[in-house]
């Protein structure tokens, strides 16, 4: 006999579940302002257009890591 379950490969989790799982802090939240901020800079100090290069970098740019910690 076929026994049919139904078995669910996602759930919908809040953003205080989440916090929860990842230590209470969201650490690395997409920031909007940094990137167009870089990206404007490239495209008013740069030539005309941007390179892909100058893409990646305003992209990697713009998380929130803080690599500035002191022990």
């Amino acid at each position: 006999m076929l026994v049919i379950t139904n078995n669910n490969l996602f759930t919908e989790v809040s953003f205080e579940e989440s916090a929860t799982v990842s230590g209470g802090q969201v650490t690395n939240l997409f920031n909007l302002d940094q990137y167009l901020y870089v990206l404007g800079a490239g495209v008013t100090f740069g030539n005309a257009g941007l390179t892909t290069d100058e893409i990646q970098f305003a992209f990697e740019s713009s998380f929130g890591f803080n690599n500035n910690t002191t022990a």
